[in-house]
């Protein structure tokens, strides 16, 4: 039977965490590790200095305190010796689309699994503080039944995926862009210590047309392969054009500085 590792970033209170267990238990061997609270926005953050405890909350069920969603994958990988046919990051409340996967611990626990070789995918509710998860998890159980018959093909990539409830199909689509109003709430208390928070509210989504932001908003289910490199590979030539050519004259330049100081 093959093994499924699961983690998230909402942590073990997660809405959608045991509608996934459930319906991937039907189809795999399934091992959690998840963080103890809300993890969201710490991307692929690793705990390098210190211990983590990990708690066992039931069989091939553990919580890690304080611990990042990729420490997690870190964990279980290492509790299963590598030995894992799937990891599924999620499900994730609420969308993890354009911009939103550099900062999401949901994308971020799917990436270390690319990373490791894992075929991986990070899946997320496609509307705001999503309530309703079980034809989304039933839904992911049928992606990773697909993945797990074809899982050499997921070799150094991994799949963002977001599901809209009544959802129409499915749409292999490029990212797209997301625009938030950013903006800072800032207070002191009595010491003089100065506190901020973030806030802000998606407010556009661009020129989408094509992309997951789009297909989404039409009721389509979206999977957008992403890279564990990140080399661009469109500017590489251009910038070793560019700093071979400033090389040279610098190079020109120290010398003709050299020649001076030897005259003087």
């Amino acid at each position: 039977m093959p093994k499924i590792l699961i983690s998230n970033d909402d942590g073990i209170k997660g809405e959608g965490l045991q509608p996934l267990i459930k319906e991937l238990s039907k189809i795999a061997s399934v091992f959690t590790v998840v963080p103890e609270e809300q993890m969201s926005g710490t991307s692929c953050s690793i705990t390098l200095s210190e211990q983590k405890k990990a708690c066992k909350v039931a069989k091939d069920f553990y919580v890690l305190k304080n611990g990042s969603p990729v420490d997690c994958v870190k964990f279980g990988l290492h509790m299963l010796q590598n030995e894992v046919d799937l990891l599924v990051s999620g499900i994730n409340n609420c969308p993890n689309m354009g911009h939103d996967v550099i900062y999401s611990g949901t994308v971020g626990a799917a990436r270390e699994g690319a990373a490791k070789g894992i075929a991986s995918i990070a899946v997320s509710a496609a509307e705001m503080f999503c309530k309703e998860y079980d034809e989304l998890a039933k839904a992911t159980s049928q992606i990773a039944l697909n993945i797990l018959k074809n899982k050499k093909k997921f070799k150094n990539s991994f799949l963002n995926i977001n599901i809209p409830k009544n959802y129409k199909g499915i749409k292999v689509v490029p990212l797209g862009t997301n625009g938030y109003n950013d903006s800072v709430e800032t207070s002191i208390d009595k010491e003089g210590n100065f506190y901020y928070k973030l806030t802000g509210r998606y407010f556009s989504g661009g020129d989408n047309k094509g992309c997951d932001v789009y297909f989404c908003e039409k009721g389509y289910i979206t999977i957008t392969p992403l890279s564990v490199g990140q080399t661009d590979f469109v500017c590489l030539p251009k910038m070793k054009k560019f700093f071979q050519k400033n090389t040279e004259k610098l190079a020109k330049m120290e010398k003709f500085l050299m020649k001076l100081k030897a005259q003087n």
